[in-house]
């Protein structure tokens, strides 16, 4: 996988012609989207540019040791921008509460790897087929012979690492693989990544994992499996959404499932479905039935009410995707 070169030209004709950048990601942001954000950030600003970088959400616990997190705000500190840039992100709604800032920039850049809903931008350096947004400005910084410091390393690799879950994700190639050599090369922190994403889950974490599991409902010759937190199981755990990260994925690790849902309502009434697959399960069609989206293996959506009225809409949805693949 290489960066078309007149994209590459374009990009850097972009950042040449501004001296204030403002970057942005979606809402609840993933190791992809701020590992984009956060690298090109440092990037930019070796190259003597003012940046900024906002996200309607903190970064969660499991992220804070990114290099700079703490720079990333819920608002800007000035208006006006020469250049915003969009990283990670499908369509204008995930941006949230930040949407505004960037719908009012005289040029827009967005970089991503998801299909698109929408294609806002003046340029968009798009491609669907790469592991991770972080992987697509990895590659366009080596065709520009750019220097990777650690901390930019550290940060695309993250992204790299967390959209492939640790290299185990059928979306793992060998773009993904050199482009994480490269990385480990430039003094990305390798064992940093690992353990505070893979390996540092808090009590209330677990708790919350084993009252998923045991409650955990299997239907069609159990290849589909799903399991719904309630606030009250929230409550109970002492745990707060973040504290779910990676549940789906205990579910679909069972040898007859081959689609998972996890239903959460961390918040009374606000409910988040993450969707996962295998093989040829598109459950990013299932997700845009309720106004969500994502990849095929991986996707998700959000409800707003009853917990049980969500999880009937979804296990139909889900029941559907099965029947017809």
């Amino acid at each position: 996988m290489t960066i078309d070169a007149t994209l590459v030209q374009a990009f850097q004709q972009e950042i040449a012609r501004a001296k204030t950048i403002l970057i942005g990601t979606h809402l609840n942001p993933d190791g992809d989207a701020l590992g984009s954000a956060l690298g090109l950030a440092l990037y930019l600003e070796s190259q003597g540019k003012a940046v900024e970088v906002i996200c309607h959400h903190t970064a969660p616990r499991n992220l804070k040791f990114l290099p700079t997190v703490d720079r990333v705000s819920l608002t800007p500190s000035r208006e006006d921008f020469d250049l915003g840039i969009i990283v990670d992100l499908d369509s204008f709604e995930r941006l949230g509460s930040t949407a505004p800032y960037f719908e009012k920039q005289d040029r827009l850049m967005v970089i991503d790897h998801h299909v698109p809903h929408e294609a806002p931008g003046d340029l968009r350096i798009i491609d669907t087929g790469s592991a991770a947004t972080a992987l697509i400005i990895t590659l366009l910084l080596q065709e520009m012979g750019a220097e990777i410091s650690p901390e930019m390393a550290t940060c695309f690799y993250t992204g790299i690492s967390t959209d492939t879950g640790s290299f185990r994700f059928r979306n793992t190639t060998s773009d993904a693989l050199k482009a994480s050599a490269l990385l480990l090369e430039c003094g990305a922190n390798l064992e940093q990544v690992s353990e505070e994403i893979f390996q540092n889950r808090q009590l209330s974490s677990a708790r919350l994992l084993g009252h998923a599991l045991e409650t955990m409902k299997l239907d069609m010759d159990d290849r589909l499996a799903w399991s719904c937190l309630s606030n009250r199981d929230f409550e109970w755990a002492h745990a707060t959404d973040e504290d779910t990260e990676g549940f789906v994925n205990e579910l679909l690790s069972i040898e007859t499932v081959q689609i998972a849902a996890l239903l959460r309502e961390a918040k009374p009434g606000k409910i988040r479905c993450s969707l996962r697959s295998r093989r040829g399960f598109d459950v990013a069609a299932v997700a845009r039935e309720f106004g969500g989206g994502g990849h095929m293996n991986a996707a998700g959506c959000n409800f707003e009410g009853d917990l049980a009225d969500a999880e009937h809409q979804v296990v139909e949805g889900m029941r559907r995707c099965l029947a017809s693949s």
